[in-house]
């Protein structure tokens, strides 16, 4: 949108005219990242991820702490411990989220690839904390099985 440059009357009652337009309002106030929505969707795309992430997660840690152990160097201490596992996760994650909106929230697309790259590592994790849920499942039916049979 364009904006005239700004006319005014001066003292001695002639018409001033400024090359300089004059900004609105509404293009004067700083946009803030987080009220960003193209990264709305990303974001939520994320959490989705991160979610998936942290219930399979707590899963494997509260139902197959016997043969399934944490492998993120950062939380591995809290890996008998489902909930402070599950909260300290949440917690890295609500710090990568804001830092990702703090400092690419000016560079939306490079902000998007973070999110989308970061949910796509978290449904990999997801994945693959359901397959080995699904082994453990079998190793026990397996051992109970040889421990069952004469």
């Amino acid at each position: 949108m364009r904006v005239p440059p700004v006319s005014s009357l001066g003292k001695s009652g002639h018409l001033l005219r400024s090359p300089v337009p004059a900004q609105s309002q509404a293009a004067a106030t700083l946009v803030s990242p987080l009220s960003d929505h193209a990264l709305k969707i990303p974001a939520f795309v994320w959490a989705a991820g991160v979610a998936a992430d942290q219930i399979t997660t707590y899963r494997f840690s509260s139902r197959y702490s016997d043969l399934l152990h944490e492998r993120n160097p950062l939380i591995l201490g809290l890996d008998r411990h489902p909930v402070l596992l599950v909260a300290a996760g949440s917690a890295i994650d609500a710090a990568t989220g804001w830092a990702v909106y703090h400092y690419l929230g000016r560079h939306p697309r490079l902000a998007k690839v973070a999110f989308y790259g970061a949910a796509a590592y978290r449904g990999y994790l997801a994945l693959y904390n359901v397959q080995m849920m699904r082994q453990a499942q079998q190793v026990r039916m397996t051992a109970a099985r040889a421990l069952t049979s004469p």
